[in-house]
């Protein structure tokens, strides 16, 4: 249901004494549900058990939204800027030339109606096609023949003329897209990472998006990790420059199952209780509410959030945490209806956290919070700890080994197994390696792949 619809007063009436029902009912069982809008999409909060001390102490709550797959129809038409370096280094590997190829391929796939803006930098930032309805494809693919590779890296300066090409035809019944390729470090014009990720977040927060596609192994994936995190895209390691038309397809087809853009989810806790992390993710706090930005969301995904929260001393039942889901659509600004309640039960008998632990939840939580030990590890590399680095990812290992849920059956046992045998194999290209460059990227970017999902 759009935010904003009047109903009848009876039906007003009726309509919330049913919610009200429901968020008891929600509540007694320890769990939250919401229904989404003409979409259908639905989110639910979980705890990793309905139990907790009486002391107190740290919970782990699941949020699941799910995307049902969108019936058949044409894709939302787009508004894209391409913005590629051309600076002196694209020119090793032929990688400029793979660079424009890729660029070709997805000029063949637009269609009219779509806008298309096309942006190049070096030390200099060049539009060489303002945002226009695309046309003649002939006169699209001739621009490339412009562009071969100089200079240095202003990579902010280019990204923000990309922005800007976008916001020119701003309209909720586009997609909103940025794509940033790039293959070395930002050093003209804005070079410093926070003011780069406040600005993508800016154009986020008006619905314009930002996906980045770092290639070889020279770039800063922190950069361009973090970019597509504020900004709301997807961001790709391509090691190989002969693989970029592959994932510029990749690109384009996500684009096309986009059926919500801009997502967040609102939590707010009970009073006493602090939201002390979610995994992955930037946590804005407005009072005592806090915005988890999810991005764009897929027709057919399932996208899963891992909320660390401290819960107080107490007695009883305790409505841990209300949410809702808000995002934007073709017609409006949505939210999911009613919002998500889940609850924990305090106890003085220890075994019944354990007795009701649900599986499942236990095994997305302990997957999660190994990604945070990664994370850890991948810092330690930036600092040249690699001794450090080694120790966190085989921390998380045994963290993974030991958790309640790891020879349970069904799901929950299979994902820890699977996140095991990923952590192992962290480990080995980190020993193995003779470029730690590409193990880090490499790690970094299959991590970023598991929080994403």
């Amino acid at each position: 249901m759009a935010s904003g619809v009047n109903l009848p007063e009876k039906e007003d009436r009726t309509m919330k004494t049913h919610v009200a029902f429901t968020i008891v009912v929600a509540a007694l069982l320890g769990i939250g549900l919401a229904r989404g809008s003409e979409k259908g999409m639905t989110v639910s909060g979980r705890f990793n058990s309905p139990f907790i001390s009486h002391n107190g102490g740290i919970a782990y709550l699941q949020i699941c939204i799910t995307i049902p797959v969108a019936e058949s129809r044409e894709r939302q038409p787009m508004n894209l800027a391409v913005v590629l370096d051309r600076s002196g280094s694209m020119a090793d590997e032929e990688k400029i030339e793979y660079a424009k190829k890729a660029v070709r391929s997805l000029i063949d796939q637009l269609q009219e109606g779509d806008y298309f803006s096309f942006v190049i930098y070096d030390d200099v930032v060049q539009v060489l096609r303002g945002s226009q309805r695309v046309r003649d494809k002939r006169d699209l693919r001739d621009l490339l023949d412009e562009v071969y590779p100089r200079g240095a890296t202003n990579l902010g300066g280019g990204l923000i003329a990309g922005l800007e090409q976008v916001e020119r035809h701003l309209d909720r019944e586009f997609l909103n897209r940025v794509i940033l390729l790039s293959d070395g470090l930002a050093n003209r014009g804005i070079t410093d990472p926070y003011e780069l990720r406040r600005i993508a977040q800016r154009y986020r927060s008006k619905s314009i998006s930002v996906t980045t596609m770092g290639v070889g192994l020279d770039y800063n994936e922190n950069l361009m990790m973090g970019l597509s995190q504020s900004g709301g895209g997807n961001y790709y390691f391509i090691e190989s420059p002969n693989s970029l038309a592959s994932i510029f397809r990749k690109e384009l087809r996500s684009l096309s199952s986009i059926v919500a853009q801009n997502a967040s989810v609102e939590l707010r806790p009970a009073d006493g209780v602090r939201v002390l992390d979610v995994v992955g993710c930037e946590q804005p706090r407005d009072g005592r509410c806090v915005t988890i930005p999810v991005g764009d969301l897929y027709s057919g995904e399932q996208r899963q959030l891992t909320v660390e929260l401290e819960i107080p001393e107490g007695t009883g039942t305790l409505q841990a945490v209300n949410g809702v889901l808000r995002y934007e659509g073709r017609h409006g600004w949505f939210e999911s209806w009613p919002s998500f309640a889940a609850s924990l039960h305090y106890t003085r008998i220890l075994a019944e956290i354990d007795k009701n632990r649900d599986n499942e939840v236990q095994a997305l939580v302990d997957v999660a919070l190994s990604t945070r030990s990664v994370d850890r590890a991948l810092k330690a590399l930036d600092e040249g700890r690699k001794d450090d680095a080694a120790k966190e990812l085989k921390a998380a290992q045994s963290a993974v080994m030991l958790s309640p849920a790891a020879y349970s059956r069904g799901a929950g046992g299979a994902m820890l197994g699977d996140q095991r045998a990923r952590l192992e194999n962290f480990q080995n290209l980190l020993k193995d390696s003779a470029d730690l460059r590409k193990a880090k990227k490499a790690i970094q970017y299959e991590n970023y792949q598991v929080q994403k999902k």
